[in-house]
């Protein structure tokens, strides 16, 4: 069984491994030819993991974040009852195998997630580290302590938009990529993914009914705004969203988010908003009252070319 069989059944014996971590999420987000995954092996017992998305840049060989996918990084399945100081320790031994066997790349960068809080291997064996954060509430199962902690804004809004519009759940991924459109020409910026790419995500995410797609419409069936989450046992991400921006003050964004929150407590723990290090998504978010959650954007410049190239780009900025 080579590596990525192995991987696959470690996802289905693991509900831990983050959704936007499984085998099935890499195949629809990247193809399953464009990523690799480094095992960690003991007594035949897989204990660790890395996957990874190889691409080509020009002519460089990068090691890459997949689209959509805001964390990877390491997942390690630890011995029961061990000791802080010997956690360290493993983690150590872990890193290095997985460092050492890294395939030859022009540039590594990779978002770690946030349940990984130790990276001075990498460190000490010349890697750069970037904090990022994003929010996350640790614990969603009591909604009016959630609620008690949004800004006066964001509890209005919600309740607002209870009086103009009702939520639902739909299938209805064409309608959700006008939407998220929406957002995107709003703001003039280029849509960065396509019809046909959302779909193939949302056929994966469905086939494991770990997903949710919810619209906010009101009595004339004008849709204000929509949001696409997913979820494991862990945790849910806040996926995509879009707005109608002739509806935008309605308050109907941050009604969804909060019912999204709502329903997924009654199959996960906690809520990552997925992101916080653009301006405007950062000041949204924090008004739910959500902790910053620091996670590690880890980097290595290998190629001469490339780091020419890169400190080059660097000056003339």
């Amino acid at each position: 069984m080579d590596n990525k069989a192995k991987y696959r059944a470690l996802c289905r014996a693991n509900p831990d491994i983050p959704v936007i971590n499984q085998d099935w999420w890499l195949d629809a987000t990247v193809g399953e030819h464009q990523w690799d995954v480094l095992l960690v092996e003991r007594g035949g017992e897989v204990v660790a993991s890395l996957p990874y998305f190889k691409t080509r840049k020009l002519i460089f060989d990068v090691i890459d974040m997949p689209y959509l996918t805001l964390m990877m990084g390491i997942w390690i399945k630890y011995p029961r009852n061990q000791k802080y100081a010997t956690r360290l320790s493993y983690e150590k031994e872990i890193y290095l195998e997985i460092i050492e066997r890294l395939p030859n790349v022009d540039y590594y960068y990779q978002h770690f997630h946030w349940n990984i809080t130790n990276w001075t291997t990498f460190y000490w064996r010349g890697f750069r580290q970037t904090t990022r954060y994003t929010y996350l509430f640790e614990d969603i199962s009591d909604h009016d302590k959630l609620f008690a902690g949004f800004k006066e804004k964001t509890r209005n809004e919600i309740r607002k938009a209870e009086k103009i519009v009702k939520v639902v759940e739909s299938d209805d991924i064409e309608a959700f990529h006008r939407l998220n459109k929406m957002t995107f020409d709003r703001q003039q910026v280029p849509m960065p993914h396509s019809l046909d790419f959302i779909k193939k995500v949302d056929e994966a995410c469905k086939a494991r009914d770990c997903r949710k797609l919810m619209f906010a419409l009101d009595e004339d069936g004008q849709i204000h705004a929509a949001v696409y989450i997913v979820w494991d046992s862990e945790c849910a991400y806040y996926l995509l969203g879009g707005g109608d921006p002739e509806l935008r003050n309605s308050g109907a964004a941050s009604l969804l988010l909060w019912e999204a929150i709502k329903r997924l407590s009654a199959v996960t723990k906690k809520f990552d908003f997925h992101g916080g290090m653009h301006e405007p998504v950062e000041s949204f978010f924090r008004a739910f009252g959500a902790v910053q959650k620091p996670y590690f954007q880890i980097s290595k410049i290998n190629g001469k070319l490339f780091k020419f190239a890169y400190y080059l780009k660097q000056a003339v900025r």
